[in-house]
This record gives C-alpha cells, structure tokens and sequence, in this order.
C-alpha cells in the first residue's frame, strides 16, 4: 500500500506543476483572435444578434480579441469584443479583408472569424482561411 501512496502522490504532483506551469504559459502568450465584422446595409436585419455571437467568440480561453469592421478598425488586441455604438452603413466590400496590408493584426492571428449575412463563392474564394459565422435573416 506504501508504494501505491508514494506513486500517486508524485503523480498528482508532477500532474499538477505541469498544469500550472502550462496555465502560466497561456496566460503570458495567449492566443490571437482576429473578427470581422460586416457593417453593412444587410446586416440590418440581424444587427440585434452580432453582440451574442461576439460574446460565443469571447468565451475562449486564453485569448486576446482585434476587432474590425470590412470598412475600420473597431479596437486592436484586447481580452474583450467589444462593439461599442457601431451600425450598419453602406455597401459591403470585403476587399480590405482579403490581405494584411489594411489590418496588420491579421497576420498575427492564429485565427479569423468573419460575421456575416451572405457569402457568395467569389468572395468565399478570397477569404481562405476565415470561419465564417453566417447570421440568416
């Protein structure tokens, strides 16, 4: 029975300083998680639940958040979304999505989401490499 105790408990140690010494890893060198938003015209019909679907994309661990729009940067890395007063206005146009030149946080991002309306193949094409959250009206 000695040595059955003497085991277990050096495996609950190790088990537990690799657990902390991990979660400290994590903490210090989260990952990055870049969304996009589309804020146009026909997102107005779903406008109401792109804040719940943020909060979805929030709930990761470990992760810090850039926000933009397919027009502007909404905020750069951060440990929330957040949206603020933003509504939806002219036409879409993914085109300042489709390299890292326009948003540098792009390129530093272990993943992208982009929250949307519609998505046709031409578009999808461009965009390799995204999650795309389609919102149905």
């Amino acid at each position: 029975m000695k040595p059955f105790g003497i085991w277990l408990s050096l495996t609950v140690l190790v088990f537990g300083a690799c657990s902390g010494a991990y979660h400290l890893y994590l903490t210090q060198n989260p990952r990055k998680i870049f969304v996009a938003v589309d804020s146009s015209f026909q997102m107005n019909a779903v406008w109401q639940r792109v804040p719940a679907t943020l909060t979805t994309i929030q709930q990761q661990r470990y992760a810090q958040f850039a926000l933009v729009t397919e027009k502007t940067r909404i905020h750069g890395w951060s440990p929330t979304l957040q949206l603020g007063t933003l509504v939806p206005y002219a036409p879409r146009n993914f085109s300042k999505l489709e390299s890292a030149a326009e948003y540098p946080e792009m390129a530093e991002a272990a993943q992208k989401y982009l929250i949307t309306t519609m998505l046709d193949a031409a578009q999808m094409s461009k965009l390799r490499g995204w999650r795309m959250i389609q919102l149905m009206p």
